[in-house]
């Protein structure tokens, strides 16, 4: 999946038509100032930064957001060496309101989105139990920062907040993960009445096992029961996943098969490429980030032969094309060996990238860039989240 950001920056100012000059200046300095985002932040998924700059008489006023101040205060710093006089209106996030809050995943799939409205372009899900960073409030959502680094914007019913002492309290409770499709919680063993639903991945306390059933705990402090088969303990899924392979990795990969494409879906009630790839390595205890573009920069470099030869299976294959010489990735898959590929294409299938194949892509087959072997190469810390070892991670 490949995702547009936009940074704003515009600078404003008041000039009648013969004012020429001024406005080459203004021109300068905004290219100044994009030099210098693009040398401090060439990524501009990796933090929030919104800046607008109003000038009048040789005045600018610096508005906006960033949770980045190295960044502004470059920025401020070569206005003021122009001999520009400045006002500084520009907020550092998080804003104090949430400066000692964390949130917490409190719906089976919460939705994140590019802008703070339900219409806004679907960028990412999180899944029940993971946490994520407050920066700001607007219009009923929250600005926030996943795990694997991605910015977006959640609904109120999509989170619990609650404050650091209380996010530590939630991480030293036992936790068990889902490790079923999906299924309901309910709120006694009868199961007549659900509390909510679950799918693959979800996080939840547990609180007590009872015959078949175990009573688990929501970040939210709901309660509900749910069926013994549908999951394992955190600590269960550690050592499980001491000596889970490659096979592994492909027999969960095809427990997708058939479900459709999302874009910005990351959970198995429907997922993009990326996505796939994510929750696939999220069940051995990997955190992938969150796309294409992001995840062939993680793992081992694999040579791509014509025989795929130097391929294992579970690696990830990129596919894309190139723009000034560099390449532009646009998809993932996962390779299963001989040149056949699980992906998310308007379903999860299964292909071939070889031409004696019956299922060969040829499409995909000549988009083909990069290949990158994450199994031995990257450190499962997918559960590190979850525990007490979170805060060491992410504050």
């Amino acid at each position: 999946m490949l995702k547009k950001v936009f940074i704003i920056i515009f600078i404003t100012g008041f000039w009648s038509c013969q004012t020429y000059k001024p406005i080459q200046q203004l021109v300068r300095t905004n290219r100044m100032v994009e030099q210098i985002r693009q040398k401090m932040l060439p990524d501009k998924r990796d933090h929030i930064f919104r800046l607008q700059m109003v000038e009048l008489n040789k005045t600018i006023t610096l508005k906006g957001a960033t949770d980045f101040p190295k960044l502004k205060q470059a920025i401020i710093q070569s206005l003021i060496q122009k001999g520009y006089k400045l006002i500084d209106s520009m907020k550092l996030l998080p804003t104090d309101k949430f400066k000692n809050l964390v949130g917490i995943t409190r719906l089976s799939v919460a939705n994140l989105r590019a802008k703070p409205k339900h219409s806004a372009e679907l960028v990412t899900q999180t899944l029940m139990g993971m946490p994520v960073l407050i920066f700001e409030q607007q219009n009923g959502f929250y600005h926030v920062k996943t795990p694997e680094g991605y910015y977006a914007w959640v609904d109120a019913a999509g989170i619990a907040i609650v404050s650091r002492q209380e996010f530590r309290e939630w991480l030293a409770k036992p936790k068990i993960i889902i490790t079923a499709a999906c299924g309901k919680i309910f709120k006694s063993p009868n199961e007549t009445v659900p509390v909510s639903d679950f799918v693959l991945n979800d996080v939840f306390a547990l609180k007590e096992m009872r015959n078949n059933y175990a009573l688990i705990e929501y970040p939210d402090r709901r309660s509900g029961y749910i069926k013994k088969e549908a999951f394992l303990t955190l600590k269960q899924f550690e050592v499980h996943n001491q000596t889970t392979d490659a096979n592994d990795l492909l027999k969960n990969a095809k427990q997708y098969l058939g479900i459709p494409y999302l874009w910005g879906g990351t959970s198995i009630k429907g997922l993009d490429c990326s996505g796939f790839t994510k929750n696939v390595y999220a069940q051995l205890g990997y955190l992938l980030p969150r796309d294409a573009s992001q995840q062939v920069k993680i793992g081992q470099t694999v040579q791509i032969t014509a025989d795929f030869s130097q391929l294992k299976p579970g690696d990830l294959l990129f596919f894309g094309y190139q723009k000034n010489g560099k390449d532009k990735i646009t998809h993932v898959a996962i390779h299963m060996g001989n040149g056949r590929i699980i992906h998310a294409t308007g379903e999860v299938k299964i292909e071939s990238l070889n031409q004696n194949d019956k299922d060969y892509n040829k499409d995909r087959y000549q988009t083909l860039l990069q290949a990158r072997r994450i199994l031995g190469q990257v450190k499962p810390n997918f559960t590190k989240y979850y525990t007490l070892d979170c805060p060491m991670l992410y504050f």
